[in-house]
């Protein structure tokens, strides 16, 4: 059965006939494009006809970079965002533990608590944790996702004590003039602190896993993906695959620290999907974030003489993970924040590919590239290396980055127009749990750069609506090899659509946020309907 779209505006991002009148799918995938009597002249009896009244039909979304189940994870943390200062934190931690029913030992766990925001401007300690329960033990997960607070009881639990060294890519907050722990922790000294919380039922996170997907969905994103998958994470991925629940394409990057092996281990998930998960390459930290000031700086923060954030690797072990990825042509995702590690990464792989007769780099990405130079981004161009911006920064954190870096490296965050100008490819996220995969949020950050509170941030890295529509379509797809499947409306792709109350090309810069995602399809089936 064939299914006709008619009776809409039909945005195809193709670079010629940008609009068309009408679709036709079959078996998931389009068939025609074109006009809405030529369409209609291929229809036969027991065909479906979508009347689109009037809406807006895209390419479904594709997510540059988030964290998927994190994200189905986060369904079950208490949502901080909200909170204005420690008092806050506290009864809204206690109220969820009342409407959650949770035991006195279970562990109680917030997310998106932002210390810029908090009337003390800075992190509550384990001793404003203890407040919420001393029984229970409490964890606090940073908007950022690289840093959190624990309680007496969290440090007891996982044996953190004065003794407890800082790591070099980690380090952890000490009460005033001691070696006493405070319940503070950044990047790896925190995220081994959360791998070691108790793991949540297979059966429970099935159905989180179906709530993420609801969520994105409700985004009209199509294609997501899971940007840090190391071995335990996979076995979960892959049940979900073989139980059939998954309905969005879920794109995994393996730990290259861990899970380098599943490529040999696993290769039906190698370069294609197999019940709608596949491996995309591998992901490698680099430094940390921006607004927690961890992310590893060329010059001093605004206000410091000599700190610069940190990196995670050294030059050779960092050369030893971009070989490895080379050597089984696997696209490698960097996590760079800062133009240190921006540095590090880009002049890396610059002489890494000098050693080799191919100078492929397999669409290596710079994920977030927040504070990526503009000649850095040539020299990104030259190896055909694309970042992928976290460019919602400018609306949630751009006051923060105006404070933290000063008027011009602030301004120019996600330097979007800079990588346009240079004729590079490259793609929008959300790096969801952190904030919601809201594309067309994003689209309004990339076009208008405005703070949440009205400031302008980087008026010369506006870059125009279709361009940014390009960066979760077109380049989406490129960036994950499937410029061929997915991105655009064109024959043979997959019919992979969303479709929005407003067209984003005839709609007021200023309102772009406000367009509604109505109706998410996957391969010409509705998986989100408003």
């Amino acid at each position: 059965m064939k299914t006709f779209y008619i009776n809409g505006t039909i945005l195809t991002m193709e670079e010629e006939n940008l609009y068309a009148e009408a679709v036709c799918a079959e078996n998931g995938r389009i068939t025609a494009v074109g006009s809405r009597e030529e369409i209609l002249s291929l229809r036969t009896e027991g065909d479906e006809t979508v009347d689109l009244k009037g809406a807006v039909m895209l390419p479904g979304f594709i997510d540059g970079h988030s964290h998927f189940v994190g994200t189905a994870n986060s369904m079950t943390q208490c949502e901080l965002s909200g909170c204005k200062d420690f008092e806050d934190i506290i009864d809204t931690m206690k109220a969820f533990k009342e409407k959650r029913h949770l035991s006195e030992d279970a562990w109680i766990v917030g997310c998106n608590y932002d210390h810029n925001f908090l009337a003390e401007e800075r992190h509550p300690d384990r001793y404003v944790l203890d407040q919420i329960s001393s029984t229970n033990p409490v964890l606090l997960i940073h908007a950022s996702s690289h840093m959190g607070v624990t309680n007496s009881k969290g440090l007891q639990l996982q044996g953190i004590a004065e003794h407890t060294e800082d790591r070099s890519d980690g380090r952890y907050g000490r009460v005033s003039g001691s070696k006493t722990p405070d319940g503070y922790m950044e990047e790896k000294a925190f995220l081994e602190f959360q791998a070691g919380l108790p793991m949540t039922s297979v059966e429970e996170l099935m159905k989180l896993i179906k709530e993420a997907q609801n969520l994105y969905a409700s985004y009209g994103i199509t294609t997501v993906q899971d940007g840090m998958v190391g071995k335990p994470l996979f076995q979960l991925l892959k049940a979900a695959s073989d139980m059939g629940i998954l309905e969005l394409d879920i794109v995994g990057y393996l730990d290259i620290m861990t899970a380098a092996d599943l490529i040999e281990e696993e290769p039906e998930y190698v370069g294609k999907y197999k019940n709608h998960f596949k491996f995309g390459g591998y992901k490698i930290f680099l430094d940390g974030s921006p607004q927690g000031k961890t992310a590893w700086m060329l010059e001093p923060y605004e206000g410091e003489t000599e700190y610069r954030g940190y990196p995670i690797y050294s030059d050779e072990k960092l050369r030893e993970y971009i070989s490895l990825a080379l050597d089984k042509k696997q696209q490698l995702l960097a996590h760079c924040n800062g133009d240190g590690a921006s540095e590090q990464y880009i002049s890396q792989f610059e002489e890494e590919l000098k050693k080799r007769e191919s100078k492929d780099a397999c669409r290596a990405v710079m994920v977030h590239a927040q504070l990526v130079r503009k000649e850095q981004l040539e020299r990104m161009a030259e190896i055909g290396m694309m970042p992928s911006f976290f460019i919602a920064h400018t609306y949630y954190w751009g006051d923060i980055h105006m404070k933290n870096f000063g008027p011009v490296r602030g301004s120019h965050i996600s330097p979007a127009r800079d990588a346009m100008e240079y004729g590079m490819k490259f793609t929008f996220h959300q790096d969801t749990p952190v904030v919601p995969p809201d594309m067309m949020r994003t689209v309004s950050c990339a076009v208008n750069r405005v703070s949440k509170t009205g400031q302008s941030i980087g008026e010369d890295e506006k870059i125009p609506v279709l361009e940014a529509l390009k960066a979760i379509t077109v380049y989406g797809a490129y960036q994950y090899y499937e410029e061929n499947e997915k991105g655009t409306i064109a024959p043979g792709k997959k019919a992979d659509f969303v479709i929005l109350d407003k067209d984003p090309l005839k709609t007021e810069k200023e309102k772009l946020a406000q367009i509604q995602v109505l109706q998410t399809i996957k391969e010409n089936k509705t998986v989100y309907k408003k």
